[in-house]
C-alpha cells in the first residue's frame, strides 16, 4: 500500500497544475480545429467555390470543407466529458500521477483525431484513434470512481 500512497499523495499542487494544462490543451486542440477550418473556408471562399450563404445551412457545404465541420464537432462531443471528469478529479482531489497521464493521452489522442480526420482521413485509422481515446477515458473514469472509493477525502 506504500507505493499506491506515494503515487497518491506526491507532489499534489503540480498534478493538479498538469490537469488543468490538459484542459487548456485540449481546448487548444479544439481551437486548432477551428483555425483549420477557418482556412479551409477562405482558401474555398477565394477560389469562388463557395459563398458565405452556403453556411446558412451546413448541408451546401461541400465535402471537403464538412470534413473540417465534422471534425470540429467531434471536439464538443466526447471532450465535454473529459472537461466534466477533470474537474470532477480536481474538486474531488483525487488526482493521481496515473490520472495526469491519462488525462495527457486523452489529449494526445483526441490531436491526432483532428489531426488524422483533416489530413488523410483514413477511416480505419481514425477510428483505431477513436476508440483508444474513448479506452482512455474510460479508465480515467475507473481511476476517479476507484479514487473516491478507496483514497480520496471526499
Amino acid at each position: 500500500m506504500d507505493a499506491f500512497t506515494l503515487v497518491w499523495d506526491f507532489a499534489p499542487v503540480v498534478k493538479n497544475k498538469l490537469l488543468f494544462l490538459a484542459i487548456a490543451a485540449q481546448m487548444g486542440v479544439a481551437i486548432y480545429g477551428y483555425s483549420k477550418m477557418s482556412a479551409a473556408r477562405l482558401k474555398a471562399r477565394s477560389e469562388n467555390r463557395i459563398v458565405p450563404n452556403d453556411y446558412k445551412a451546413l448541408d451546401s457545404e461541400p465535402d471537403d470543407l464538412r470534413v473540417y465541420t465534422r471534425a470540429v464537432a467531434n471536439q464538443f462531443e466526447m471532450p465535454v466529458l473529459f472537461y466534466a471528469l477533470v474537474l470532477a478529479i480536481l474538486l474531488a482531489g483525487s488526482a493521481s500521477w496515473i490520472t495526469v497521464a491519462l488525462a495527457w493521452i486523452y489529449v494526445a489522442l483526441r490531436f491526432a483525431h483532428l489531426r488524422e480526420m483533416i489530413t488523410e482521413n483514413r477511416v480505419i485509422l481514425r477510428r483505431r484513434i477513436f476508440i483508444r481515446s474513448t479506452q482512455t477515458l474510460l479508465l480515467l473514469l475507473l481511476d476517479f470512481v476507484i479514487a473516491v472509493l478507496f483514497w480520496a477525502q471526499v
